[in-house]
């Protein structure tokens, strides 16, 4: 519970298929700079790229967070992904009618076990009606599994699509090229360690990650969040703070 305090926080490159159920106040978000916005009850958030954009968070914070593969919207429903990058949108807009009884499922349910039971029913129910896999999904889990760390072509090889198709549909399935999802994934990694772990040396992390060296990182840092390492990582260093 925040009351009228602000918890405040930047949210860098990620690769991750968000479904988020607010089920108190919902979070704010402000995008490079710009008016804040209160997000949808029930929100679906693609990967987000080098936007800047900060979240807002007042009030009873209570979330009911669900992590998804990285090809299972489209499996789902066949959006092209690509429309959702760097966007939070209301769950409506990409699943249907049956984002409502999503939302209702979790809502009623009393204590948290139930939510994901309730969560669970619904996605086997939306399974039924799902495409096989091409080859792309497994290859996105792939790539996620190894934090970024494959060689493409081989993927696309393992996939038996051709280079061509295996580069769109996978830009399709997951919105990003597979070479920015591994790169978004290593950074992520890398950030992840970060925060889990910080006494860990920032030069260990980047090996461990799969950077060359730092300044490899520190190119992908500009790239990834339009801020040298040096700015950005001391924001995220205090990544939660309160305003009055």
């Amino acid at each position: 519970m925040l009351g009228s305090q602000v918890l405040a926080f930047p949210l860098a490159a990620r690769p991750h298929q968000i479904i988020d159920i607010y089920l108190a106040d919902p979070l704010r978000v402000g995008v490079d700079g710009g008016q804040l916005e209160t997000a949808p009850e029930t929100v679906v958030v693609g990967p987000q790229g080098s936007r800047r954009i900060h979240i807002y968070a007042s009030g009873q914070v209570h979330i009911f967070n669900i992590l998804l593969q990285p090809a299972a919207l489209h499996r789902l429903v066949g959006i092209d992904m690509t429309s959702l990058i760097n966007e939070g949108v209301t769950a409506c807009d990409v699943l249907g009618s049956s984002a409502q009884r999503l939302n209702d499922a979790v809502r009623s349910a009393h204590d948290f076990a139930s939510r994901i039971a309730a969560a669970e029913s619904w996605f086997g129910m939306m399974l039924e009606r799902c495409p096989a896999d091409d080859g792309v999904g497994e290859a996105s889990r792939s790539l996620l599994g190894s934090r970024g760390n494959l060689r493409i072509d081989r993927l696309a090889e393992k996939s038996g699509l051709s280079p061509r198709q295996f580069q769109r549909r996978f830009t399709s399935q997951v919105g990003l090229s597979p070479k920015l999802y591994a790169r978004t994934v290593r950074f992520d990694h890398a950030l992840a360690a970060h925060r889990s772990q910080p006494a860990i040396p920032w030069t260990r992390i980047i090996h461990d990650a799969g950077y060359y060296d730092q300044a490899h990182f520190v190119r992908e840092c500009h790239a990834l969040v339009g801020l040298p390492p040096s700015q950005f990582i001391g924001d995220w260093d205090n990544i939660f703070f309160l305003h009055g």
